[in-house]
């Protein structure tokens, strides 16, 4: 869930202009929690009221966002965060009550469209169908869509914030200073998450070095492979306080994944230690039983030689054997799971041993 601010300009003083400047904070609902191997099934996540929300960690993504009106064409644009300060794309926006529609993280590639729900007499004071065409399967950034909005009276204080309600009132800004026009976001998940834990065994780490340099997956449904990208229809419904999400479709697009996608990278390789480093990537739920996490790493003596570029290790891991209770992943739900990188033969070193690790599940 998001937090914004938009300042006006006291030049236009109906508009919020492009380049207008913005102020922006996240609030997110929590993940449902799922660990693997040695750790519990989390609990079922419940709808929770907007002051319980987290801060969203990823605030300075840039956020698809449409301006919606009863019987006019949706305004549509983008937030985002240029020379440290925020800014709109959007312009023509008086002074007057829109419902707000949109996503996050916003992506140029991704095709964004809204339209009215298919009840009689629908329009956008009641809800929405919002469309998002060719996402990627795996991502790194939380995929999220807008489940309410309302004005605030400055960057810290919203009444009557809840989800459902997608009204917000622009107001007109008059002479200068921080006085502006508010605006406060609710988020929830589209995607499920999946989040690694690595570590080095202390017994190798005494020997080598590792430097993480990228983490890959792919997932699959049963044996089907998932495609590469996919579409997603959000049916959005107002309501008093509980979730207006009626329905969400994802429908494959493109072909189906031939090498893992990246979710993250470091380009001179993040060191693992003894302790648990945290990387998490975002993927498309719908049906999955199956991920495969691929990890690459360089391996280093001691005293800071390369001695072998490009290490991979794959880890194929069936949903129902790690987590109680599930057969197929869910969006809004966070899979962690515990590896750590060993030799091949912990008690029986020879030299290939140490420089060829592997990478286990705990």
């Amino acid at each position: 869930m998001g937090l914004m601010g938009l300042m006006g300009c006291s030049s236009e003083e109906e508009r919020l202009p492009a380049l207008a400047s913005i102020e922006v904070r996240g609030f997110v609902a929590g993940f449902e929690e799922a660990y693997g191997a040695n750790g519990a099934h989390g609990a079922t996540r419940a709808w929770s009221p907007p002051g319980g929300y987290s801060l969203f960690d990823e605030a300075d993504k840039s956020i698809g966002i449409a301006f919606t009106q009863d019987g006019k064409e949706p305004k549509m644009g983008s937030f985002f965060k240029s020379s440290g300060k925020w800014r709109t794309s959007l312009e023509e926006i008086t002074a007057d009550t829109y419902y707000l529609y949109g996503y996050v993280p916003y992506n140029p590639g991704v095709k964004f469209s809204i339209a009215v729900r298919n009840d009689a007499h629908a329009n956008y004071s009641s809800g929405a169908k919002v469309t998002l065409q060719n996402v990627p399967a795996v991502m790194s950034g939380d995929l999220c869509v807008v489940i309410g909005a309302k004005d605030g009276t400055d960057a810290e204080t919203v009444t009557g914030l809840r989800s459902g309600d997608f009204s917000y009132s622009a107001q007109a800004i008059y002479g200068s200073g921080d006085a502006g026009n508010y605006v406060f976001l609710l988020f929830d998940h589209l995607y499920a998450a999946l989040r690694i834990k690595m570590k080095v065994h202390a017994d190798y780490d005494a020997l080598r070095t590792i430097k993480l340099k990228s983490l890959r997956m792919k997932t699959q449904a049963g044996e089907t492979t998932s495609t590469t990208k996919a579409d997603i229809l959000v049916d959005l419904k107002g309501t008093e306080g509980e979730s207006p999400i009626q329905s969400i479709t994802y429908t494959p697009r493109g072909g189906a994944i031939t090498e893992p996608l990246e979710f993250w990278s470091s380009r001179n390789g993040e060191t693992l230690t003894t302790e648990f480093s945290n990387y998490v990537g975002h993927f498309m739920p719908q049906d999955i039983t199956t991920l495969i996490l691929t990890s690459v790493y360089d391996v280093y003596d001691k005293k800071g030689n390369l001695i072998r570029q490009g290490c991979m290790a794959t880890n194929t891991m069936e949903l129902s054997e790690l987590f109680t209770g599930q057969k197929t992943t869910r969006r809004g739900c966070r899979y962690t799971i515990n590896m750590t990188i060993r030799p091949t033969y912990l008690y029986m070193l020879s030299e290939p041993d140490l420089n060829d690790p592997t990478v286990t599940i705990e």
